[in-house]
């Protein structure tokens, strides 16, 4: 398995309490797949992807449950450094 997000939650603190921006998704994907992710305007595309990537604005926004697996690696557990050492050279988005 190349991707695995599991049971991911993402939140955003705002003055006018908490948005839940994203609220348990789940997907895989293996290497040499593509995945097309589809929705409305504000269902979380780009707020899953900017998680996955690590590139969420923090604060507001905190992701606040799951699993995010790279190789089997779990991103969310790697410290920075190590997490913009695979941005890029073994990561990216469009």
């Amino acid at each position: 398995m190349l991707l695995e997000v599991r049971d991911l939650h993402v939140e955003f603190r705002t003055r006018d309490g908490v948005a839940k921006a994203v609220n348990g998704v789940d997907y895989s994907v293996d290497e040499g797949e593509t995945l097309a992710v589809l929705g409305e305007s504000g269902s979380g595309k780009s707020v899953t992807a900017q998680a996955i990537m690590g590139i969420l604005d923090t604060p507001p926004g905190k992701i606040t449950g799951g699993e995010i697996l790279f190789q089997g690696r779990d991103l969310l557990k790697l410290k920075e450094e190590e997490r913009r050492k695979v941005r890029g050279a073994e990561m990216a988005m469009i």
